[in-house]
């Protein structure tokens, strides 16, 4: 996505998006309290974030396959990069990552699936943030599989289980080690219809209690689409944009609403 574009949907995001005193939900506005708002450094930042810059300086060469958007008209496409660069530039910023640790620590999702391993980066603080948890996190590419489990055993990590593949194959496969799914992170594969099938696959097993974050929500037009579609199943109560991510809940009892919010 052009950087002018995605000047321009931030633009018109900022002045879509309402603060904490414009929300009249009681549980989105604590959820910007305890969470959004929370500037608190936990010792586990100190670890992690000294972590990613280590990784960020590294240069040795990684084969890397890649079966989403950035694979172009492709289904997929190989390429040689230093680990490093990869790192910089398929990490989430420092801020976004903190908020993932938080949102773990705040909802204590049982068991969580994430698309996009890379690095494993992400993975790195959302585990850490709840550390009971029971994580599976799936990759296209094999190279960076192994640069992941070795990253979450250096950090002492466990129970997270790596899995690859195209997730248009692995996913039923994946799914079926879930009876429920508490907490989905979708980081992989950012077009349209891919979203939009990850997502039906998904909601089958969520609960009322369920977490999805959907990454880059206004990356492209088709992702605004995307995202604009799964605002409208019926099974989505709750839905809250903060530019970047795009978070969504299945609470019932609730009247369906969705939130544009500052962050």
């Amino acid at each position: 996505m052009g950087a002018i574009a995605l000047a321009s949907r931030y633009l018109k995001y900022r002045l879509s998006a309402k603060t904490r005193f414009k929300t009249h939900s009681p549980f989105v506005y604590d959820l910007i309290n305890q969470v959004f708002r929370n500037n608190r450094y936990y010792s586990d930042f100190l670890l992690l974030d000294a972590y990613v810059e280590e990784l960020k300086q590294k240069d040795s060469v990684i084969e890397t396959t890649d079966f989403g958007a950035g694979s172009g008209e492709s289904d997929y496409q190989v390429y040689l990069k230093s680990l490093g660069k990869i790192v910089k530039e398929r990490s989430h910023t420092k801020t976004r990552l903190h908020l993932l640790y938080n949102l773990m620590k705040y909802f204590k999702p049982e068991t969580m699936l994430e698309f996009g391993t890379a690095a494993g980066v992400s993975s790195m603080y959302l585990k850490r943030g709840l550390p009971e948890s029971s994580m599976v996190t799936m990759e296209g590419c094999p190279g960076l599989c192994a640069v992941a489990r070795e990253n979450f055993k250096r950090i002492e990590l466990d129970n997270i289980e790596v899995s690859n593949g195209n997730f248009d194959v692995i996913l039923p496969e994946v799914l079926q080690r879930f009876k429920k799914l508490d907490f989905v992170f979708f980081d992989g594969n950012h077009r349209e219809e891919p979203t939009l099938n990850y997502f039906s696959q998904c909601v089958e097993k969520a609960h009322e209690n369920t977490l999805f974050i959907f990454d880059d929500i206004h990356w492209s037009k088709g992702m605004e689409a995307a995202w604009n579609a799964i605002k409208l199943d019926k099974r989505v109560r709750l839905t809250i944009d903060i530019f970047w991510f795009g978070l969504v809940f299945f609470k019932k009892g609730v009247a369906k609403q969705d939130f544009i919010v500052k962050y």
